[in-house]
């Protein structure tokens, strides 16, 4: 298991203080956004990210993955080969598409899900051309929310270059058991999110009738079933790379940090306690 920090977090930092703060906080390396506002973005990508990726290496850390912009869905757009030739030139494997959200009569469900076949099937010949690989999250919300949404869309792409993006939160919230999702996915099994989630209440107690919204938590402290989660991977021989995406709150940058420290340890604890 390579477990690599999610950098959304650090907007507008330079590499230098990335490389630092995963350092302390103890992941083996980043999963590096690639948006707008961040020291590796689609503007530079073309020429920073080969130097981004030799700079942790000498710091002792890896860049096996990018994220790239939620807007990061058309391979025919000129940013998609700028990304892809990047990756093959960096040696970077895999990156995170971008989102096909669901929004009612305004997305008909198949007809939506006839396009954005399409547009994987342009992303997989994308990926063949540079010998990378796109993979696309289970995001609650959106197309693909959960393993079995997911394979309508990947089903008939090559698991090589055309990968599941598994979100253990996620795939909580929206009520899928993890070792299914694994075995629902199967060979398209590519990247793997790991965080955790509960249900707060959004409304008074006074009132009758409770509402709930979904809020990410440090893990251990959700729904989120992490022997299942540790063991099912173990079960498939999974060993490619997972993300702590750390999208939980904390009163201060510090506390934030010391959070993002304790995350990563007890993921590193669950997976060795795992059989």
């Amino acid at each position: 298991m390579k477990l690599v920090l999610f950098s959304k977090h650090w907007p507008g930092m330079d590499l230098a203080g990335m490389i630092e703060k995963t350092r302390y906080i103890g992941a083996d390396g980043l999963d590096l956004a690639v948006r707008p506002g961040f020291a590796v973005n689609p503007d530079n990508v073309g020429t920073a990210l080969a130097p981004a990726v030799q700079q942790a290496e000498e710091a002792g850390l890896a860049i096996p993955m990018v994220t790239c912009d939620a807007s990061f869905t058309d391979p025919e757009a000129p940013i998609a080969e700028t990304v892809a030739a990047a990756l093959a030139e960096a040696g970077v494997p895999v990156a995170k598409l971008g989102y096909w959200r669901w929004r009612g009569a305004d997305t008909p469900y198949w007809e939506e899900v006839d396009r954005i076949r399409h547009a994987l099937e342009g992303f997989e010949i994308l990926a063949q051309k540079f010998g990378v690989k796109f993979c696309y999250h289970t995001h609650s919300d959106y197309f693909g929310l959960n393993a079995c949404s997911m394979m309508d869309l990947l089903r008939d792409r090559d698991p090589a270059y055309i990968g599941a993006y598994l979100d253990t939160g996620h795939l909580a919230y929206c009520g899928e058991p993890f070792r299914m999702a694994i075995d629902i996915v199967g060979p398209h099994l590519g990247l793997v999110s790991f965080k955790d989630t509960f249900f707060q209440r959004a409304n008074p107690e006074s009132e009758e009738l409770p509402v709930w919204k979904r809020t990410i938590v440090p893990a251990g402290h959700g729904a989120v079933k992490w022997a299942d989660v540790m063991g099912g991977l173990k079960a498939v021989g999974y060993d490619g790379t997972i993300t702590a995406h750390c999208e939980f709150t904390a009163p201060t940058p510090e506390a934030f940090t010391e959070l993002q420290k304790r995350e990563v340890a007890f993921l590193r604890a669950r997976w060795h306690e795992a059989k």
